[in-house]
């Protein structure tokens, strides 16, 4: 099980999944969730609310999780839930690596089997 992190009320705490477990699914559902956003600011909030649905996996607040219910954040105190979207940063890496970080990380593997390309 995941170790409990502190959110900023007191006593209050969130257990998030390690990102390393996600699978193709999670991140399928999370592009669905931005997909059926219509606005590009809808589209962001979505994408926070399917991070959380496919990370949280327990929290102190008296609220379900996103899991059972998305609209609990809209519940949260806003600290929480600022420190919320703090934690979920590796998730959202874990899902949506940096294109940019991985061509660099291919480029100094000497084991990879394609050459940098010349810019």
């Amino acid at each position: 099980m995941s170790e409990r992190i502190p959110l900023i009320t007191p006593e209050s705490w969130v257990q998030l999944r390690d990102p390393r477990t996600l699978k193709s699914g999670d991140k399928r559902k999370v592009l669905r969730t931005i997909r059926d956003s219509a606005e590009a600011g809808e589209a962001a909030l979505g994408m926070l609310d399917a991070i959380s649905i496919v990370a949280v996996e327990a929290w102190s607040l008296p609220l379900p999780v996103p899991s059972q219910d998305v609209t609990a954040l809209d519940h949260m105190e806003i600290p929480d839930y600022d420190k919320l979207t703090d934690l979920l940063g590796p998730t959202q890496e874990a899902l949506f690596p940096d294109p940019i970080e991985e061509n660099e990380e291919q480029a100094a593997d000497p084991a990879s089997p394609t050459e940098p390309s010349a810019e």
